[in-house]
């Protein structure tokens, strides 16, 4: 494409929230989701609690090291981004926080995924669609507002229910697409943190390392 200013507004609008997006719903959801659901499924919870490792210490484990690669593909994407595009180091490292943040305040949610799963392989099967609807439902909305000069806003209050809005939002900010974000960033994080909540309750009291018979 000749038009270096179309390139430069797809890449931050489409391409870079996206990669975000997808990197964070796969750790944070259906990457643990299935790793939960596996070992449910081959009994390695049970046979955990016959040894000196607590579960508590595994979970803790397997949470850092699905940190410690998100962080890795995170910088990796964010750095070809950069030499892509150009973007600013400020900007650069709130984006990667933020995105921390939502990657942390989401991740109970596979527990709770985990628990309505007896069989992994089911969980590729129901996690597909609802990815593409969490993905498309935010990108594709923006996509079309832009093309018409308009703010993605306008679409916000109709996708109020998907928590990827948030760091779509911000990351627009972050990049200059939008002159403001639609709610504060402050509130976001509360949003943010007032889900995590919810989600930490829910998955205490559903999930359980063997499914009753």
């Amino acid at each position: 494409m000749e038009n270096d200013h179309i390139v430069d507004l797809l890449v931050k609008s489409q391409f870079l929230p996206f990669t975000l997006l997808i990197l964070i719903f796969s750790l944070a959801l259906s990457l643990n989701s299935l790793l939960l659901s596996e070992k449910k499924e081959d009994g390695t919870f049970l046979l955990l609690k016959r040894t000196d490792l607590k579960l508590n210490s595994y979970f803790m484990g397997v949470a850092l090291g699905i940190f410690i690669i998100f962080n890795l593909f995170l910088i990796l994407f964010m750095f070809s981004y950069k030499v892509l595009i150009g973007i600013d180091g400020g900007a650069f490292l709130r984006i990667c926080l933020f995105a921390n943040v939502t990657l942390l305040c989401l991740y109970p949610a596979s527990y709770i995924l985990a628990s309505f799963f007896k069989e992994s392989k089911k969980v590729v099967a129901v996690l597909t669609p609802i990815t593409l609807l969490l993905m498309f439902s935010i990108t594709m909305p923006s996509m079309f507002a832009m093309i018409q000069d308009q703010n993605p806003h306008i679409y916000y209050k109709f996708l109020f229910w998907n928590p990827m809005m948030i760091m779509n939002d911000f990351t627009l900010l972050e990049l200059n697409v939008v002159a403001s974000p639609w709610l504060p960033t402050y509130q976001y994080l509360f949003i943010l943190i007032g889900i995590s909540a919810v989600l930490w309750f829910a998955a205490l009291r559903m999930f359980k390392i063997a499914d009753p018979d």
